[in-house]
């Protein structure tokens, strides 16, 4: 269900997409081709929505089926002179979620802090993201693929985290642990990582550059 606005210029610079809960129990989201600003939060706890989202500029494609959000943004430059395009999104925090976001995203704020999180991956140049963590159930698996930067990842204090790399990294903050460049095959782990059961398992492949894995 899509609730735009009247005007025909505004429907054209300014969309707002939403979707009823109805039967969901488990959401995904999936981000493609890039956005230039995405801000994700989420709803409040009584809301019937899977998701609220509003966009200006750019206007992704929005589709939504059986729990599945993915927003896909036109490879081709826009008709209209828009230099920046900006999004803000909010999923229903009653319900689980696993967040994709690849395709070259730029600017991403996210505050999954009261979602129970599933997944997360981040890929395809990823850039400028910067993550709050919820508490973890179980071992919840993060993925950075294909030579993502700037990207931060903060989660609770008293949450235990393990980083291993396979594809490289240069500017890598894990905790207090800060080095300049690392190689293949090296992991890093809390002091406590393998005797927690609520714990991030991070993957970084492909290299990465100025990654910051901390507690906030």
């Amino acid at each position: 269900m899509t609730t735009e606005r009247p005007d025909r210029m505004a429907k054209s610079l300014e969309q707002e997409f939403t979707e009823p809960l109805g039967s969901v129990t488990v959401g995904l989201l999936k981000v493609v081709n890039g956005a230039s600003e995405l801000t994700l939060a989420t709803e409040e706890k009584d809301s019937e929505s899977l998701y609220h989202a509003r966009f200006s500029g750019l206007v992704p494609d929005v589709h939504a089926a059986h729990g599945v959000v993915t927003l896909c943004y036109p490879r081709r430059l826009h008709p209209l002179p828009v230099r920046r395009h900006s999004g803000h999104l909010t999923v229903n925090a009653t319900i689980p979620w696993a967040v994709e976001i690849d395709g070259g995203a730029g600017r991403v704020t996210a505050d999954l802090s009261p979602v129970v999180l599933t997944r997360l991956e981040l890929g395809g140049g990823a850039s400028h993201a910067s993550v709050v963590l919820p508490r973890p159930r179980g071992t919840v698996r993060i993925r950075i693929v294909g030579g993502a930067s700037n990207v931060t990842l903060r989660r609770p204090h008293d949450v235990s985290a393990q980083i291993k790399i396979t594809g490289g990294a240069s500017q890598l903050t894990f905790d207090n642990q800060h080095l300049d460049a690392v190689g293949g095959g090296v992991q890093l782990s809390s002091p406590t990582f393998e005797s927690e059961e609520n714990r991030y398992d991070i993957e970084v492949v492909g290299g990465a550059s100025s990654l910051t894995v901390d507690r906030s």
